[in-house]
């Protein structure tokens, strides 16, 4: 096999930048520029446009770049502490670039949403809606009934926020950001209720040792093996009810996460088109029921 040409190092143009250095050397120059205090609060998206063709960038790529990060939203910071932060996050995302406008992507949420997905708009602007769980008697049963199933897993979460931006005139991109800050806080509170009453259950157990063992100190040994018992079993129990209860969370969450990927599937391949009313399903019925005349 014969050996690869090597390129004579001078025939390299000296002004040439390896791709795998233009990151680094533009992500530099921003940095010195803002040490010497030179650097603009903002770059047009004209200026954007005319550095990328000049390093190269295809405008398609940097334009649906440009959307993604404009679907970007910041949160504020959500509550922290060592129970919440350990059991897990509060916030799902998600993001895709499907076909269809904005006003066309809108619409099949709008249609959507509400009936198969049991949510209501909480604010609305032109390229973001807000939704969260319907506050009406079938809201309310949902969320009592523990959401199950594929349907109805975000019946339970603060807001989704729906975040539509514009490629191009066929193209958008989607983002959803789900908040969570108050199922995870429900659990807090339940984990900490359900551990502070098994632990007092058991130093009550505690107690009636302790008062046998001071009426009767006849038995030492069999006194401090209870106690150690009971220790043990209050532990385990704590330790029990926080597996159990931090693993319904990471269900709850998990079951969020994959119904906004599935979402985005829908909206990628086309699928999210709510069904017929239900006088309209009557009325197809109906129809389809009347033979048709020959002529």
């Amino acid at each position: 096999m014969a050996d690869e040409p090597v390129i004579p190092r001078d025939a390299i143009p000296q002004d040439a930048i390896p791709r795998d250095a233009l990151e680094r050397v533009l992500a530099r120059a921003t940095e010195l520029q803002g040490v010497s205090g030179e650097a603009t609060e903002a770059i047009s998206e004209s200026r954007l446009m005319e550095v990328a063709r000049e390093v190269g960038i295809d405008a398609q790529h940097l334009r649906q770049a440009l959307a993604e990060e404009r679907a970007r939203i910041a949160f504020d910071a959500p509550d922290s502490g060592p129970i919440l932060d350990a059991l897990g996050t509060a916030l799902v995302d998600g993001q895709r670039v499907v076909p269809g406008s904005v006003a066309q992507v809108q619409a099949r949420l709008d249609a959507w949403l509400p009936r198969m997905e049991g949510l209501a708009v909480r604010r609305k602007t032109p390229q973001r809606t807000s939704w969260e769980p319907r506050h009406d008697p079938l809201g309310n049963a949902l969320r009592a009934l523990g959401a199950g199933g594929r349907r109805f897993d975000l019946v339970r979460v603060d807001q989704l926020i729906a975040t539509v931006t514009p490629v191009d005139e066929s193209k958008s991109v989607v983002r959803f950001d789900v908040e969570l800050s108050g199922a995870r806080r429900a659990q807090r509170n339940l984990a900490l209720g359900v551990v502070v009453g098994v632990n007092a259950l058991l130093f009550g157990t505690l107690s009636t040792i302790a008062m046998v063992a001071a009426s009767n100190a006849t038995n030492p040994a069999g006194i401090i093996t209870g106690l150690g018992v009971v220790g043990a079993v209050q532990v385990g129990a704590g330790y029990g009810v926080w597996r159990a209860i931090k693993g319904a969370y990471q269900r709850t969450l998990s079951r969020v996460r994959l119904r906004t990927e599935q979402l985005l599937d829908e909206l990628e391949h086309g699928g999210m088109k709510a069904p017929d009313s239900v006088l309209g399903q009557v009325t197809k019925a109906l129809l389809g029921a009347v033979p048709s005349r020959k002529l």
